[in-house]
């Protein structure tokens, strides 16, 4: 229910939202956007790792640190080696789970497809019979 919290205010009146009084994750999404890579790898691991772990520009600044170090005669600095070395072990954390999970999503997407669609569901087990 809209309360009429101001008379003058023009969205006080009748059966309308006041200014975010609803979903405002659109309102957000323009000052936050966000960027979809299209490639080879799973869409879903690299989000997870892009937002639990470390961004592209996360893990591009120390690899340029190192680069540039090693491309001017320079020992690569321990830091950056450090920070690269931590975000690699956490990549790899974050894969070993995906890889695991991978069991718990295919049965989520079976159970969805027997209830959405039985004929379907049954097509698909007949096919993994039979490859």
């Amino acid at each position: 229910m809209t309360q009429n919290w101001n008379p003058w205010w023009p969205w006080g009146q009748g059966n309308v939202n006041e200014p975010l009084s609803g979903d405002v994750s659109q309102w957000f999404r323009i000052f936050s956007p966000s960027i979809t890579v299209e490639g080879r790898g799973d869409p879903d691991l690299e989000g997870r790792i892009v937002r639990d772990v470390a961004t592209y520009g996360a893990q591009l600044g120390q690899i340029s640190a190192i680069v540039l170090a090693l491309a001017d005669g320079e020992k690569a600095p321990a830091e950056e080696v450090g920070k690269l070395r931590a975000i690699v072990a956490d990549i790899e954390k974050v894969k070993e789970s995906y890889k695991q999970g991978a069991l718990d999503r295919a049965r989520a997407a079976m159970l969805a497809l027997r209830e959405d669609d039985p004929a379907g569901y049954a097509e698909l087990l007949g096919s993994l019979k039979h490859p």
